[in-house]
């Protein structure tokens, strides 16, 4: 038992230092709907931040519309660790799909345009 507890502390030490210097994890995400159903697209992501602000409270999310171009949204979300992310990606989402459904065909005009950033400074 006594070779045990040194293991057993640096193992809880070695967690509580990587929980302390996560990184945040920014994600830009631009997404084009098919013109004339840019409100539809809009409704169904005010229910989806809606949904991501209950189910992820430590994460941030906001959406945006461009101004100069309307038919462009822009997602904004920080997670607060890669691990983080990769639980929004591969456990929120697809639960959130499940519950939704599938995106409307035809709502969305091409490919969305979606680029990860790291934390540089404070």
């Amino acid at each position: 038992m006594s070779k045990v507890m040194p293991t057993l502390l640096f193992v809880v030490f070695a967690l509580l230092a990587c929980a302390v210097t996560a990184e945040p994890v920014v994600v830009l995400v631009k997404v084009f709907p098919a013109p004339g159903r840019e409100d539809e697209l809009q409704t169904q992501y005010l229910k989806r931040i809606e949904y991501l602000r209950k189910v992820e409270p430590s994460a941030t999310f906001r959406l945006h519309r461009s101004t100069k171009d309307p038919v462009t949204f822009l997602w904004y979300e920080v997670y607060e660790s890669q691990a983080a992310y990769d639980n929004h990606l591969n456990v929120v989402m697809p639960a959130y799909r499940k519950e939704a459904g599938p995106t409307p065909e035809g709502l969305i005009a091409k490919p969305s345009d979606s680029e990860t950033y790291r934390e540089l400074a404070k």
